[in-house]
This record gives C-alpha cells, structure tokens and sequence, in this order.
C-alpha cells in the first residue's frame, strides 16, 4: 500500500472538506454526524488550518484517491495533538497505521523542537487503540468519564504519545507505573 499526505488548502479545497466530514459517520468521535454549517463554522474559526498552529493533511493513496484526513494542532505548544479520521470505505485496511506513521515523520523531522506527539481515543475505539500501538505510542493516561458523546454518555478516553526518542531509534520507553511505595 502506498499512502502520502497532502496539506488541505483552506482555499481551494473547503468544499472537498465539508463533503468528506459531513459523508462520513465518525463513531468515536464527541459528535458522529457533523452538518455542513457545523464544517464551515470549524473552517471559519481556523480549525483545520491556521497561523496558530494548525495543519490538516489529505491521506492520499497511490490513485490519488482521499482515504483520510489528519489533522495535528497546538504545533505552538511542547506537544502537539492529532486527529485521524479514515473514511469508512477504508477503516481495516492499514490506512490509519501508514497514515498515522506519516504524520509522525512529518512533525519529528518539521518541528524538530517538539519531543513528542500526543492523541487521545475513546476506552472502546479498539482499532484506534491498535493503531497507536503499533505506530509505536504508548498508553499514558485514562480520563474516566471524560470523553462525552452526542448521546450524552460520557466514555473514559485513553491518553496515548509517542516520544521523538523512541522514534528516532524505534525503541519504547516503557511507563514507571509503579512509582509510588504505597
């Protein structure tokens, strides 16, 4: 499989955007079917690109065809986030894995000050668990409660990050979990 990412251009391809974001269902994500005013108002405020911080990549295959969209934010901050989203046609396929590991590339050799990349999933988004596993993330953090869904329910979110280290010579540094004699 070969998969490239291509930068979105907040002139030319808003429209392509709302069309992939509002034809797709999104599951684990806080609203799972978003509305074309809900997109434009997001483009507007400078969430999928901006000065501030804020990039979004096509997932491109080998045909050209868009499989994905990631986007990573607080490029500002020691450490940046993602979102990943593969398009449902896709999901199973190792899109979400190569994608995922070229966003890594991407930060680590772009922004060589940052020295570590972070993202978060629902408890039970298994294959987005998966995925940050074998991109070489590691489990850091559970919020209990505290990933709320359209339905009101609220899920425990799972804290994951790869460390520029780690990256840089395909090791995991392991978590100290046990750090507290009581």
């Amino acid at each position: 499989m070969s998969l490239h990412l291509r930068e979105f251009c907040p002139v030319t391809e808003t429209e392509d955007l709302i069309a992939f974001l509002t034809g797709e269902s999104w599951p684990f994500h806080g609203v799972a079917k978003l509305t074309e005013e809900t997109v434009r108002e997001q483009i507007a405020n400078g969430r999928y690109h901006s000065d501030e911080g804020k990039k979004t990549f096509w997932a491109v295959d080998e045909g050209e065809q868009r499989v994905g969209l990631v986007r990573v934010f607080e490029l500002g901050d020691p450490t940046p986030m993602f979102d990943l989203r593969i398009a449902e046609r896709y999901r199973g396929r190792g899109y979400g894995l190569a994608a995922l590991r070229l966003l890594v590339e991407y930060v680590f050799t772009t922004y060589e000050d940052k020295p570590r990349l972070e993202g978060h999933t629902r408890f039970d988004n298994h294959a987005m668990r998966k995925v940050l596993h074998h991109a070489g993330f590691v489990k850091e953090a559970v919020h209990r409660q505290a990933w709320p869904s359209a339905d009101g329910q609220l899920h425990d979110s799972i804290g994951y990050a790869i460390l520029r280290e780690d990256w840089l010579h395909n090791t995991v540094t392991p978590i100290q979990w046990d750090d507290f004699p009581y």
